[in-house]
């Protein structure tokens, strides 16, 4: 009679644990690159990777660098195919041939207190 309230007990316990944990919410990472966010569906269905991420900017008096893709790099010097063009502390312009792109370095989303 004790073993079968035990296996009770325990079958009650796994259902109540596993139940709750199927419906549990999905939680966004907040320290995942907003770039990941951005990047666009493939005909697979699937997120394709960006060419380009933007991770840092790093504005001085003397310099301006970016680090896209892990690799840092000023105005001027190229990147995978595409030359910098102007570096902001929110952003980066880059020119591939005669397309310009725009790496955002902060989601649109995000809105900044008064």
């Amino acid at each position: 009679m004790k073993i079968v309230k035990f296996y009770q007990i325990l079958l009650l316990l796994v259902t109540v644990f596993c139940h709750g944990s199927l419906l549990a919410e999905v939680l966004k990472d907040p320290t995942r690159p907003p770039s990941h966010r951005f990047s666009a569906i493939g005909s697979s269905g699937t997120k394709a990777a960006p060419r380009w991420v933007l991770s840092s900017t790093l504005i001085a008096p003397a310099r301006r660098l970016a680090t896209i893709n892990g690799k840092t790099v000023g105005v001027g010097q190229k990147i995978e195919g595409a030359r910098v063009m102007e570096i902001n502390p929110s952003h980066v312009a880059l020119r591939d041939g005669d397309k310009e792109i725009i790496l955002e370095l902060l989601p649109v989303e995000i809105k900044r207190a008064h």
